[in-house]
């Protein structure tokens, strides 16, 4: 059986080259169910390696596995000796349970961040995280959350990576922004957040649910109401509508209502980016993955910053394990 030449140019979402301990690289031919794999490691270099004892033949079927990040699949030529795959980027996504938050402090964060932080300050009952104490998350209570509350720091995750959409994304025709339209926030979980809104961005939704256009569609609210029942004190939930944007815009999902919180009618809003888990799968091509579950704030991580490169997040990903002197940290984006 030959040898094949390998050049390992795998790249993470911000076109930086991995770095990690260990990467399974199999090949096998397009009619075998089985084939040969060899052991790897990804030292932050496009490294040459030698695989001996590969299949024969061309194209053969590439799959590689680090375990830091997402599958990738394939099918490659062999050309003098070298395999060449198919895609001139071997772009993967991070695999959420292989990395940790890391949260810019909150006197850190820079203007772009003001309507998030006054919103905040604004909110004297917000839950971050089902089943968490509500309270306002002053300076103090924000920078308290860290990796060692996995519901709060996922809920963290999921706030600000909604921040990075609802802070640009806005009604069409106007120039707000929807997360002008919450006057305070309520809950916020791993996959939305809830809060107060007005009338104007009630009928604003209802209308573009029944007349869509400007880049936002129908979509059906009715699975929201037991969203909108997380929140205490809030009960008859009632004239739902419901709006998403294509993949261009992330799937941020826009979802209103009427109901009654402790005694007062008030408006509701709903928002949250991709719960059913399918953009990671649109945005990354070579990603072999099948999402039966809402998707990880760290997928959204991935997808938001392959999108939308320029958007500062507001917090960095670190490796859970480093091994040795070799470590990785993805910015939010570059300042």
């Amino acid at each position: 059986m030959p040898s094949i030449l390998f050049k390992m140019d795998i790249r993470d979402v911000d076109e930086h080259l991995i770095v990690d301990p260990l990467v399974w690289v199999r090949l096998a031919r397009p009619d075998a169910a089985d084939g040969q794999k060899w052991r790897l490691a990804a030292d932050g270099t496009a490294a040459t390696h030698r695989l001996e004892d590969a299949p024969v033949g061309s194209p053969l079927r590439l799959r590689i596995s680090p375990s830091r990040y997402r599958d990738i699949g394939m099918f490659a030529q062999v050309n003098n000796g070298r395999l060449i795959p198919d895609a001139s980027v071997m772009k993967t996504p991070r695999q959420p349970s292989e990395w940790l938050p890391a949260f810019d402090r909150w006197a850190t964060l820079s203007d772009d961040f003001d309507a998030l932080t006054t919103l905040l300050l604004a909110s004297s009952v917000f839950q971050l995280g089902r089943g968490s104490k509500a309270g306002c998350l002053d300076e103090a209570a924000y920078d308290a959350v860290d990796a060692d509350d996995p519901a709060a720091w996922r809920a963290k995750m999921a706030l600000l990576n909604l921040y990075s959409r609802m802070s640009v994304e806005g009604p069409p025709s106007t120039n707000k922004i929807w997360i002008g339209e919450v006057s305070q926030l309520f809950l916020g979980t791993s996959e939305r957040l809830i809060g107060e809104t007005n009338q104007d961005c009630f009928d604003t939704v209802r209308s573009l649910s029944d007349s869509p256009g400007g880049g936002y569609k129908h979509a059906r609210p009715d699975l929201h109401k037991k969203n909108f029942e997380l929140v205490p004190g809030v009960a008859n939930v009632r004239e739902m509508a419901s709006i998403k944007t294509d993949v261009s815009k992330a799937n941020l999902q826009i979802t209103v209502a009427r109901a009654t919180r402790q005694g007062e009618d008030i408006c509701l809003i709903d928002a949250d980016i991709d719960e059913h888990g399918e953009l990671l799968a649109h945005t990354f091509d070579l990603v072999r993955h099948i999402f039966t579950k809402g998707t990880d704030p760290i997928d959204l991580h991935e997808s938001l910053r392959e999108l939308f490169p320029e958007r500062d997040l507001g917090y960095s990903l670190d490796p859970r394990a480093p091994v040795g002197r070799v470590t990785a940290t993805v910015r939010g984006a570059t300042r």
